[in-house]
C-alpha cells in the first residue's frame, strides 16, 4: 500500500508544464509598426526644395538640399531653386572644342597654365579652384553667390566674379563642385 500510496502522491505532485506566455498577434504587429516608425525617422533626411519652383525651373531640374548638411542659421529663402546652372543645357562654355554636350558629361579640363583663373562667360561665373596642382590641370568650378548655396553668380565682366573658392557651387548638382 504504501507503494501505491507514493505513486499517487507523485502524480499529484506533477503538474503539467506551463503554456508559453506569447503576446496577442496584435500586440506584435503593435510593436513591430510602433518600432518602424521611429527607425524610419532616425534614417530620415531633412530635405528642402523651393515650393513652386518646378515650374521656374523647368529642365534645370529642382535643387533638393540637405538641411542637416548645411551650416547652422542657413536661410531656406536664399538657397538656389534651380539644380543645374543655366549653361548646363547649352554649349559647354568651359570646353573651347565642345559641340552640344549631354548635361551628364564630365567637365572637361583645360590647363590654366598662363591664363586667367577667374572669368566671366556668357555673363556666369566660373573660377579655376582645389589644390594648386588641380587648379594647374584646370579643375573649375561655377560660381554661386552665399558661400555656393546661392543663385548662380552672374557678370558684366571678371571683375564681377570672385576668386576663393567658397564661391565654388554646392548641392546636388552634375555641375556643382570643383572638378574636371
Amino acid at each position: 500500500m504504501s507503494r501505491v500510496t507514493s505513486l499517487t502522491s507523485l502524480s499529484t505532485q506533477t503538474q503539467p508544464p506551463p503554456q508559453s506566455q506569447t503576446p496577442p498577434l496584435f500586440t506584435m504587429k503593435f510593436t513591430a509598426t510602433l518600432f518602424g516608425l521611429f527607425a524610419s525617422q532616425a534614417l530620415a533626411v531633412n530635405m528642402y526644395s523651393a515650393p513652386n519652383a518646378e515650374k521656374e525651373c523647368g529642365a534645370l531640374g529642382v535643387a533638393k538640399w540637405d538641411l542637416d548638411a548645411l551650416p547652422a542659421g542657413t536661410d531656406v529663402s536664399e538657397l538656389r531653386k534651380c539644380k543645374e546652372h543655366p549653361l548646363s543645357l547649352k554649349i559647354h562654355s568651359r570646353n573651347p572644342d565642345a559641340t552640344k554636350v549631354n548635361v551628364l558629361q564630365k567637365r572637361k579640363c583645360t590647363s590654366s597654365k598662363g591664363k586667367p583663373r577667374v572669368g566671366c562667360d556668357k555673363h556666369w561665373c566660373w573660377q579655376n579652384c582645389g589644390s594648386p596642382r588641380e587648379v594647374e590641370w584646370g579643375a573649375w568650378c561655377w560660381s554661386a553667390h552665399k558661400s555656393g548655396t546661392g543663385d548662380w553668380m552672374a557678370c558684366n565682366s571678371v571683375s564681377d566674379c570672385p576668386s576663393d573658392d567658397s564661391a565654388c557651387a554646392k548641392g546636388d548638382c552634375n555641375q556643382c563642385g570643383c572638378g574636371c
